[in-house]
């Protein structure tokens, strides 16, 4: 499978959503990061790009990790992800995984 390419603005604009959640920490609402998210970008590429990474840490991960993850699910589809691009990453993740074991 052929890995989802980003450009390299859209590269950089997901590795700081990325990094803006990854400081948000664990919480059962994460919709106050909206604007945030949104400042960073409005790109439903990028955002279903990180979406998919998390997609694919929820089918990878354990029950709590599902679990935990869900804000951060809900805060990137509010923020318009694209659930194609999600799936697609996901899936190449997934594969990707599947080569490296």
């Amino acid at each position: 499978m052929r890995k989802p390419e980003l450009d390299e603005l859209q590269r950089s604009q997901a590795a700081r959503v990325r990094a803006l959640i990854e400081e948000l920490g664990p919480a059962d609402d994460h919709s106050g990061a909206l604007p945030a998210v949104r400042a960073i970008s409005r790109d439903g590429l990028v955002l279903g790009d990180v979406l998919g990474d998390y997609l694919h840490r929820v089918v990878t991960g354990g029950q709590s990790e599902t679990i935990s993850y869900w804000p951060v699910l809900e805060l990137l589809r509010a923020a318009g992800a694209d659930e194609e691009r999600a799936a697609s990453r996901a899936q190449w993740l997934r594969s990707s995984d599947d080569v490296d074991h």
